[in-house]
């Protein structure tokens, strides 16, 4: 086990669909240095229980026959260099600070085990795509494509969940085409340029789907009441919407460590774990649908994008 390479692939301590684009951009990085990957949602997490618990299995199984556990040996070296056999599983309340967390040296470590903390972009990554790799030559679209299909499974009970909502609701079994839409409560995007109201482009485009391939139900998902009200004023006719009874909350930042009173309190909303996987069993129905709309900027919109092989007329991404 000594000559073992290992990648841990920990929290971003973000949403749930952030976490999970973190866990297959690193899939890919552990690929590409022929490392074991290992998915540990620790104390980082925003669904963490205990240090000894992984909550990545909460939602999704295990990536591979190894656990986190494989990567605790006092024998072993670890990249960055602040990490340790005694501190592994820890949260590094300083990562932000890029200390020995740069993607090259990640790349190119000989340490038993490379520990990362740290989001780098699929494009990052693609950079060290060797000819003989099955991903040389695709896009990132293709690659994400593989990576949900071969890596991400859902737990049983979960997947059994979205298998009963699509089997029970006549909508969805018997009444064709859905046109699926996800509206992010505050669709100002305050982290680009745009000074434009986002959820205003929703409604022309929906038109356009009724009009153009007779949409008969629309299947909605938003953390609005807003825009709930707003949406089933405007196409409950005929039972036209369709929406199930999650708990969709906005997510806030999880509360730094350094400010805690106790090592796991957490904001309650959709990050305790019963909500967060009503907005997977959503977005996964969101995927089933014929069509879609969602927000270019929101990982969840970008998740159904991903789960499939969408026509290229079906979907539509605003930015």
């Amino acid at each position: 086990m000594s000559n073992s390479k290992f990648l841990l692939i920990k929290s971003l301590g973000g949403s749930i669909w952030g976490d999970v684009d973190h866990v297959i951009c690193q899939i890919l990085a552990a690929e590409l240095t022929n490392r074991i990957p290992v998915v540990y949602w620790g104390m980082e997490s925003l669904y963490s229980e205990s240090v000894d618990t992984n909550s990545f299995e909460s939602f999704f199984e295990p990536i591979s026959q190894y656990t986190f556990h494989d990567v605790v040996r006092p024998e072993y070296t670890y990249y960055p260099k602040v990490w340790k056999f005694e501190n592994i599983l820890a949260e590094d309340t300083d990562r932000f600070k890029m200390e020995n967390r740069e993607l090259n040296g990640m790349m190119r470590s000989e340490a038993n085990v490379v520990v990362s903390d740290i989001y780098f972009p699929m494009r990052a990554i693609l950079s060290y795509v060797r000819r003989d790799h099955w991903s040389y030559g695709k896009t990132p679209y293709q690659i994400y494509r593989y990576m949900f299909d071969n890596y991400i499974k859902l737990q049983p009970a979960i997947n059994k969940e979205i298998q009963k909502f699509l089997n029970t609701n006549p909508n969805f079994r018997d009444e064709r085409p859905i046109l699926g839409v996800h509206v992010r409560e505050k669709a100002i995007v305050n982290e680009v340029a745009q000074l434009y109201d986002l959820n205003e482009f929703y409604k022309p485009n929906i038109w356009q789907y009724i009009v153009r391939y007779n949409a008969r139900h629309l299947f909605l998902i938003t953390d609005s009441n807003t825009v709930f009200k707003q949406y089933r004023k405007l196409y409950s006719k005929n039972d036209m919407l369709i929406y199930t009874d999650s708990k969709k909350i906005p997510l806030k930042e999880r509360v730094p460590t350094a400010l805690l009173n106790y090592p796991n309190k957490r904001h309650k909303g959709v990050e305790l774990i019963k909500d967060t996987i009503e907005i997977i069993k959503d977005t996964y129905i969101a995927s089933k649908c014929d069509f879609f709309i969602g927000n270019g900027y929101s990982n969840l919109s970008n998740t159904v994008l991903r789960l499939r092989d969408w026509p290229e007329s079906n979907i539509k991404l605003l930015y």
